[in-house]
């Protein structure tokens, strides 16, 4: 068939379709196999869909935690009104040792997954859940000296390889780290673990806590000052996936002066946001955001959620403003911070394991060969 198409026209017509299409074309003949396995092709169509990514931000990828079957699921859900009534569930090849992974991070359609809840696991393993497709990073080295670690992954913000950053804090005594720590990052193109040639931040990520989000090519993590005595100095600390360097976002002193373990860090659209739980136990979060990348003045307050007895955790926005809520009872809740009014979307779980993002097609990983990951 392809012998009629000239190979740049065949290429274009490609890219803009679909992954589910792609997947199942790679079988029409040797030619278009060749074509959408390639490196190139799959780098041209991550461009191509990132490009479009605000037209194309209709589906929501959620992971939760059902107890009547002890199983983590995914559901892809539309994001519109009929959210949580349609969606089709992707099964994740892997199994979790406590039930569920901690999600690191996503990035171009990947998700990087560490199994290290209430155990010392160093095992981090990437899944594109568009084509199935799961791989186990090299394990890194581990320290002899009682530790803690921090994982950020993201992608370099032109080849688009993915990364993973790994910050790692022995421990001095019960409550306190050893600061400076020590950094490694994995990369894509090498496919091992390497030192960092930046100096390290003199600051701590939260233990157990810590959340991260990649936005504008950088990782960003909720960390604190452990200088400070008698109070808090919270902050943000970045990572860039580029030059490899880390930086410092300053917070509003409403949000400094808070308990780090309060504070986690989100995407609002395009823009870096802080989500801030200072009434814990109470109901109550509040979201702030900082409008203009970089500007330490454009951190605005949006607005406040305040559901006593309800509220759990914030878990992350819908494209029409909504918020969604994870709540004491283990449900789902959609909150319109504008009417103030509150939809049931009747999805139920585990309320610590929701988690939440926008979902995006990609062929990453597909050239790369498949690897069963290690099982708990």
């Amino acid at each position: 068939m392809s012998d009629y198409i000239p190979e740049e026209i065949l290429r274009e017509i490609l890219v803009r379709l679909p992954v589910r299409s792609l997947l199942r074309f790679t079988s029409v003949c040797k030619s278009w196999y060749s074509i959408i396995i390639n490196p190139s092709f799959i780098s041209l169509h991550l461009n191509r869909t990132l490009a479009n990514r605000k037209s194309n931000d209709d589906k929501l990828l959620l992971r939760v935690y059902t107890n009547n079957d002890r199983k983590e699921h995914y559901f892809v859900l539309s994001d519109d009104d009929k959210f949580g009534d349609e969606y089709m569930e992707i099964e994740c090849p892997i199994k979790s040792y406590f039930g569920y992974f901690r999600i690191v991070g996503r990035c171009n359609g990947l998700i990087c997954f560490c199994d290290d809840y209430f155990r010392d696991a160093q095992n981090v393993i990437i899944w594109n859940p568009s084509i199935r497709k799961t791989v186990s990073l090299p394990l890194p080295y581990k320290p002899q000296r009682p530790h803690m670690f921090v994982l950020g992954f993201g992608a370099h913000p032109i080849t688009h390889e993915y990364k993973v950053v790994r910050i790692v804090y022995e421990k001095e005594d019960l409550h306190r780290f050893k600061v400076p720590s020590e950094v490694e990052i994995y990369t894509q193109a090498t496919g091992k673990w390497k030192g960092v040639n930046s100096a390290p931040p003199p600051y701590c990520m939260v233990e157990f806590s810590w959340s991260q989000v990649f936005l504008n090519g950088a990782v960003h993590w909720i960390a604190y000052d452990p200088s400070v005595v008698g109070a808090f100095r919270s902050l943000i600390v970045s990572f860039d996936m580029g030059e490899e360097v880390f930086r410092e976002v300053i917070l509003p002193s409403a949000l400094a002066e808070q308990r780090p373990t309060y504070l986690s860090v989100a995407s609002f659209g395009e823009s870096l946001a802080v989500l801030c739980s200072a009434q814990m136990g109470r109901g109550a979060s509040c979201v702030w955001v900082m409008k203009d990348f970089g500007l330490v003045e454009s951190w605005t307050k949006l607005y406040s959620v305040n559901l006593p007895g309800v509220l759990d955790r914030t878990l992350g926005f819908r494209k029409n403003g909504e918020v969604l809520l994870s709540t004491t009872y283990n449900s789902l809740l959609s909150f319109d911070p504008g009417t103030r009014t509150i939809m049931n979307t009747g999805i139920t779980g585990s309320s610590y394991s929701f988690n939440v993002d926008t979902f995006m097609e990609s062929l990453v990983l597909l050239k790369d060969k498949v690897v069963v990951p290690w099982r708990g």
